[in-house]
């Protein structure tokens, strides 16, 4: 028969459930740990021969177990009170089996030297380490407290007068997930409080506090720690306090404290404070009379702040963005965060531009289950007029806006997000041409737009079709360029049939209404039908795609005078035929062990009737700039108001090196030319040039290559050649080289040029031929330094595009950038020769520090955009 004991764990319980711990019916205790709290439940229950009156006590019945483990049942028994003795001391030694409390080492953070493979994937971009909690490999570690047993072990337990219980040497306490250790423990029944001392430290997941000292009230289960030092792991947050409370329900509130994101021994910036409150059920920290010093030193004070632990949104100050240009002079923007509900939230930024005034930007977002809508605004009053002395009216004299409201107004809504129906708009103005040449947007790099897109529409989709209904208009915000059509409304209904036996059936019909706001330009309805049907079969070893199409299109027009010719043909319908057939042969590759090397022929070949189409207009068309994938296709006309006369024949033929274990493809080659049966005769224009008369009666046509590959795991480079073979000249090239070893080393290096018809200007051809270089980079100096830069130039004209260079430095807790550009000021379409278009100068400065706020401004999209492979890693 196992034995059987009556013991007393009282003081034992209080400690456990005032730290958080729960008791459930059964509480596990090692067995070495409880013959020392049996000597002791004896000792000051059982000793003592005066009787006095009859009392309650609560005991334990408890019994060995089948797994060796000690199994105790609460009981309620009478006994007699009675006179205790004063002291009572039994010994105890620990056993290797006992769950304790992980010693702590440098808080926890190890260097990436000292970390697994495994460790190493969660350390954050340009971080040397990270916080990682040691391994809890006890039982009952992944458990809840409530649902756990209870663990205790200590060196020696001591009963003392008046209801005090005492745990000496190494006291370790487990029950779940939740452990605390010290050197001792005092438990006052009677004051219902313990008092730990020595080396204290509390673990939960993602948490770990130490303190010299900890009381903890048995009631209230509230535990503060003196002399106290914590860190959250996940956060990466770190810091120390005079004093530390924890609450039941999780909050830190931690007095004359210091807040980091630094690693330990880092203190490039710290916020110190008379008391934070961090609440991590929330993910909110709240922050009183707060000082936040860099090195010691403090550089702003915070008379309250509320900040996000983690990746939620909290009302506050964004890190300011601030410039200095040639035109605008100092330029000092706020951004003031807003969050108005956990669907919604607003930016506020007020900017401050010396030579311009006082501006303000908003930015309104709103998110759903099935939606998102942004909405912008920006507003800057009398407009200063700018200090470039270039930019003076001949008429005035003055400055050009001098006096001027300058604004920017615009929204973005996407309705419908995983539903069969979507409502879509993106709606844009400002005030005049000039406004992002002179003012830029805070969260995006400006200067390249030619117009604001006004878009409006619906959808709705089935299996089969895709119904669409939009309206479409554009702001144009260059000088010189003529206004577009407006679109009011265009509407579409795409149909898509794949069957079984691999027929597939397009319908697409589409009508659109064109509007012009100079009553010179012709006006109307286009209606444009697509049908086709096709075999697609596809074998391992190939494909075969035969088709038949047939296009139709057809105007009910409003004014046939003006600048475009009269209409001959209001409708015309055209037949396409095509076939489109290819084999993929494989082998393995001869002079590359370990590869294989596919070799695939392609044939494609396209019939299209010839249909007067001159005296159509022309909406919203352009032609493809040639290409290896336009030898492809069965149109040349990019929109709906021109049918290609084809018939031509393709022959292409691709060889790849694919890695055979991996199955990732190393290297590709692609080389295509079309055959010409017919003198193509169906132009934009209603009277062609010789030029293009003749380049549309060649045989055959340019020269298409296309190359791929990976060098290693680092470098790739990709290439894009047309070549005419008539003119025996590159009528188009793009080459690049491109390295990322993902250890913030960048590099990119790119050709491109585009052969285009010149372009008169006082009577004398002007080259328009594109021949740009690019190369941009960031390379890491020294520590956490980069060099970050870009050199984008234009040999046509022998001139900079834009070029800039700076320092940016990243760690785990602080980035600064700082970088002076040079950028082409292209403002119109019309300023003639090319040359002598303008340069702005600009020092852009920005710094973050992480964990406290965060930034995405113009330094950020300005390196984005100019640094292929470029992006913040940082989770702020």
């Amino acid at each position: 028969m196992s034995p059987i004991f009556n013991l007393k764990l009282s003081p034992i319980s209080s400690l456990i459930q005032s730290l958080g711990f729960a008791c459930s019916e059964q509480v596990k205790v090692s067995r070495h740990a409880l013959l020392a709290t049996i000597i002791l439940s004896f000792l000051s229950v059982g000793l003592s021969f005066n009787v006095s009156a009859d009392e309650v006590h609560v005991t334990w019945n408890c019994a060995a177990g089948p797994d060796n483990q000690w199994l105790c049942n609460e009981e309620q028994i009478v006994a007699s009170s009675r006179n205790r003795p004063a002291r009572a001391n039994t010994p105890n030694l620990a056993t290797s089996d006992e769950p304790r409390v992980a010693a702590v080492r440098n808080l926890d953070w190890l260097e990436e030297d000292q970390m697994t493979g495994e460790q190493r994937l969660r350390i954050e971009g340009n971080c040397c380490g990270a916080y990682v909690e040691p391994p809890r490999d006890y039982p009952d570690a992944d458990l809840n407290p409530e649902e756990a047993s209870l663990q205790v072990n200590a060196n020696s337990t001591e009963a003392l007068e008046n209801n005090v219980a005492v745990l000496e040497g190494d006291v370790q306490i487990s029950q779940g997930y939740r452990q605390i250790r010290s050197n001792s423990a005092r438990i006052d029944q009677t004051n219902r409080n313990v008092d730990l001392q020595g080396n204290v430290q509390f673990r939960e997941p993602g948490m770990l506090l130490l303190g010299s000292n900890a009381e903890i009230d048995i009631d209230s289960k509230e535990v503060t720690i003196n002399n106290a030092t914590y860190v959250l792991h996940e956060a990466a947050v770190r810091g120390s306090a005079k004093t530390l409370i924890r609450t039941n329900d999780g909050v830190i509130t931690i007095n004359d404290a210091t807040y980091s994101t630094c690693e330990p021994g880092d203190s490039t910036w710290q916020m110190a404070t008379t008391e934070i409150a961090i609440d991590q059920q929330s993910g909110f920290a709240t922050v009183k009379n707060a000082r936040l010093r860099v090195k010691d030193i403090p550089v702003f004070y915070f008379p309250w702040i509320k900040f996000p632990i983690n990746d939620q949104r909290s009302s506050g100050l964004l890190f300011p963005t601030i410039n200095s240009s040639t035109d605008n002079g100092f330029d000092y923007a706020q951004p003031i965060y807003w969050n108005l509900a956990p669907d919604y939230d607003a930016t506020i930024t007020p900017r401050l531009m010396q030579e311009r005034g006082v501006g303000i930007e908003v930015e309104l977002r709103h998110l759903s289950r099935h939606s998102e809508t942004t909405a912008t605004a920006a507003f800057l009053g009398s407009d200063k007029g700018g200090s470039d002395e270039e930019n003076i009216d001949v008429d005035t004299g003055l400055p050009e806006h001098l006096g001027e409201d300058r604004y920017l107004a615009g929204l973005t809504h996407l309705g419908g997000i995983g539903k069969a129906w979507s409502t879509f708009l993106d709606l844009n103005n400002v005030s005049d041409n000039d406004y992002f040449n002179d003012f830029g947007s805070l969260g995006q790099e400006s200067r390249s737009r030619i117009n604001l897109r006004r878009v409006a529409g619906m959808s709705y989709k089935t299996d089969n079709w895709d119904y669409r209904v939009e309206a479409q208009d554009h702001q144009i915000i260059v000088d010189g360029l003529e206004e577009q059509y407006s679109v009011l409304p265009k509407v579409t209904a795409n149909g898509h049939y794949r069957f079984d036996n691999n027929l597939v059936v397009d319908l697409n019909n589409q009508t659109a209404r064109f509007d012009h706001d100079d009553p010179g330009f012709v006006t109307g309805d286009r209606h444009r039908l697509d049908y086709g049907i096709s075999w697609d079969k596809r074998w391992t070893w190939g494909y075969f795609r035969p088709q038949y199409r047939l296009k139709h299109l057809a105007y009910n027009l409003d004014n046939q005078t003006g600048s475009q010719q009269n209409i001959n043909n209001s409708a015309i319908t055209i037949p396409v035929s095509s076939l489109d057939a290819s084999l993929f042969l494989e082998r393995p590759a001869s002079f590359f062990d370990g590869y294989t090397q596919t070799l695939e022929p392609r044939l494609y070949y396209v019939k299209s009737k010839f249909r007067d189409q001159s005296g159509l207009p022309d909406f919203d068309t352009r032609e493809f700039t040639p290409s290896y994938d336009l030898l492809f296709r069965d149109e040349r006309f990019n929109g709906g108001d021109r049918i290609s006369d084809e018939e031509r024949l393709t022959i292409a033929l691709t060889t790849r090196y694919i890695d055979s274990k991996s199955g990732q493809e190393r290297f590709s080659a692609s080389i295509a030319q079309a055959i010409n049966y017919i003198d193509r005769r169906v132009t934009l224009s209603s009277n062609p040039s010789e030029d293009e008369i003749g380049e549309l009666a060649r045989r055959q046509s340019p020269l298409a290559i296309k190359l791929a590959g990976r060098l290693n795991k680092s470098w790739r480079f990709s290439s894009d050649v047309v070549y005419d073979t008539h003119d025996n000249d590159l009528a188009k090239s793009s080459i690049a080289l491109r390295y990322n070893d993902r250890q913030n080393r960048l590099l990119n290096v790119s050709y491109n040029s585009t052969r285009r018809a010149p372009r008169l200007f006082d009577g004398a051809p002007l080259d328009q031929n594109i021949k740009q270089a690019d190369i941009s980079g960031l390379v890491p100096l020294q520590g956490n330094f980069n060099l970050v830069g870009r050199w984008n130039h234009d040999f046509t004209n022998s001139r900079m595009l834009d070029v800039f260079a700076g320092f940016e430095y990243n760690s785990c807790c602080w980035r600064a950038s700082l970088v002076a550009r040079r950028s082409l000021d292209r403002k119109d379409e019309i300023l003639l020769p090319e040359e002598d278009l303008k340069l702005t100068n600009g020092i852009f400065f920005q710094i973050q520090f992480k964990g406290l706020a965060g930034a995405n401004g113009r330094v950020d999209s300005m390196l984005k955009n100019g640094i292929y492979g470029y992006g913040s890693q940082e989770n702020l």
